[in-house]
This record gives structure tokens, C-alpha cells and sequence, in this order.
């Protein structure tokens, strides 16, 4: 059984994180590790492990890595299998898009498809962050300490443009808009539009685009499993299943049958809370 509390940001906080999320997995019988797949999502994140660290690989790797106890997720394209042990909290905080490029300063693509050791990037007081919120219990705590830090540190963020505004279009809805209409809404060149997305998301546009809509399918499903798949497609606005499926193998590394076995057996889930979409 695993539990999430998600929070809303502090208003000084809302053009640049999305959630807060704390995650508990509640022991099971056994002493046995669970796995769970990753697929891509387009929410960059940096997320702290309190208790036991994971392990994790990408699906095409042999061997799971321990991870460190902060890891700061960008742009993501190859989903990763990650290894739990039964004493598992996290805490998520999940950014607007484009804003964990605002936070950190550094192009996403330097990050891109991997998962990065945070406290080889992140500022010195972020260890005692981990520390503090450790001794912690109760997740609103966890929360009130996890953005006060962040409201000193956002004192030299830049301020929203009319870029970011087109970027949260672009999560949400970006398959019914063509690039063309993406750049206008951005104020700029197609060509400009581009470039700044490969800078701020690192990847082009159209293929974020294609992993926010994968993306809110996926987590629907993790959140009712109850619903078909066909059901899920359309509400995602799939153009017919062929379409589906081949972003669903590409994303995910195998069919959404197989996913819904894998979720079953595991029991865990950890997209839903996200609100993707």
C-alpha cells in the first residue's frame, strides 16, 4: 500500500514548482523489494529518499545502482525500473515546466535522461534540509520546511514571460495546437521557439509535447485501473489506438497490457498524484 500528500505551492513559489509531494509506501508482509516501472513524465523534479535508498536502471540495463539520497530528474525519455526496499518515504518537489531550468541555470540538456546525483549541483544547505525533514513525521511539517527553503532561494529567479506561459500550454494541451501556433503564443520564432525549448526542457517541443500527453494517460490509469485503456486513448485525445500504443512501447517499454499486469502485481503507484493534464 503507498500513500501520497500532495501540497500546493506558496503563492511567491507558483510560477515555479507545481506540487510538493511527500510519498509513503506502507510496509509490506515480506522482506522482499518491489520493482517498479518509471515511464517518462514531463514534470522535472527533485526528489529526496529519507529512509533506505532506491536502486534503480533503465530498462535496457543489466544491473541495478544504489542512488543517492537527492537526485535531481530532468528531461526524461527512457523509462527506468526502480527497486524499493519496504521502508520507503520520498519527498517530491515537482517544477512548473521550464522550471528547474529557472532554479538551477543550466540548460536541461546537460541533465537530459538521467537521474543526478543533487548534491553534486545543488547549493550546501541542501544536505541539511534532508537532515531536518528526516526527523520529521507528520508530511505538512515536511512541507512547511521543504518551501521555506525554497522561498530563500528564489530570490534571483527570473520573472515569468510570456515563453513559460506558452511552455504550461504546451504540458497540458500542446497536442491540440501545431508549433506554429506554440511560437506565437510564445512571442517568438518558430525557429526561436525551438531552440529555447530544447535549452529549457531539453528536447524539441513536439516530443515533450508527446510525453506530457503519454504521460496524462499513464497516470490516469495509475489512478483508476478500472478504466480501459481504450477509454483512457480517447479522453487523451489519441488519434486511434495504432498511435497509442506505439508512444505507450516507446515510453513505457512494453504494451499497456503488460504495464497492467506489472501494476497489479506491484501495487504501487506514483505518477497519479502528479495531475498531469
Amino acid at each position: 500500500m503507498n500513500v501520497s500528500y500532495v501540497f500546493d505551492p506558496h503563492p511567491a513559489l507558483q510560477s515555479l514548482i507545481k506540487m510538493v509531494l511527500v510519498k509513503d509506501v506502507i510496509p509490506w508482509d515480506d522482506h522482499s523489494r518491489k520493482v517498479y516501472i518509471y515511464p517518462p513524465t514531463p514534470v522535472h523534479c527533485i526528489i529526496f529518499y529519507l529512509n533506505n535508498p532506491i536502486k534503480a536502471k533503465k530498462i535496457f540495463e543489466d544491473k541495478f545502482e544504489r542512488q543517492s539520497s537527492c537526485v535531481v530528474v530532468g528531461p526524461q525519455l527512457t523509462p527506468v525500473n526502480i527497486k524499493l526496499t519496504r521502508d520507503h518515504r520520498a519527498v517530491m518537489i515537482g517544477f512548473q515546466p521550464g522550471g528547474l531550468f529557472r532554479y538551477l541555470g543550466i540548460p536541461m540538456a546537460e541533465i537530459f535522461d538521467e537521474g543526478i546525483d543533487g548534491f553534486s549541483i545543488l547549493d550546501k544547505d541542501i544536505k541539511s534540509l534532508i537532515d531536518e525533514i528526516r526527523e520529521l513525521q507528520q508530511p505538512e511539517l515536511i512541507n512547511t520546511r521543504v518551501q521555506s527553503y525554497l522561498l530563500k532561494k528564489i530570490q534571483n529567479i527570473a520573472d515569468l514571460r510570456p515563453f513559460d506561459h506558452a511552455l504550461r500550454i504546451l504540458q497540458t494541451n500542446g497536442n491540440k495546437y501545431s508549433m506554429d501556433e506554440m511560437a506565437r503564443n510564445a512571442c517568438l520564432s518558430l525557429r526561436q521557439f525551438q531552440r529555447k525549448c530544447n535549452e529549457r526542457l531539453g528536447m524539441n517541443p513536439k516530443l515533450y509535447s508527446r510525453i506530457a500527453r503519454f504521460s496524462k494517460a499513464y497516470s490516469m490509469f495509475e489512478k483508476n485501473q478500472q478504466l480501459t485503456w481504450l477509454h483512457i486513448s480517447h479522453q487523451c485525445d489519441y488519434f486511434d489506438q495504432t498511435h497509442f500504443i506505439r508512444d505507450f512501447k516507446e515510453f513505457a517499454g512494453v504494451t499497456p497490457g503488460v504495464m497492467s499486469k506489472k501494476l497489479e502485481n506491484s501495487k504501487l503507484t506514483f505518477q497519479a498524484p502528479m495531475g498531469i493534464g
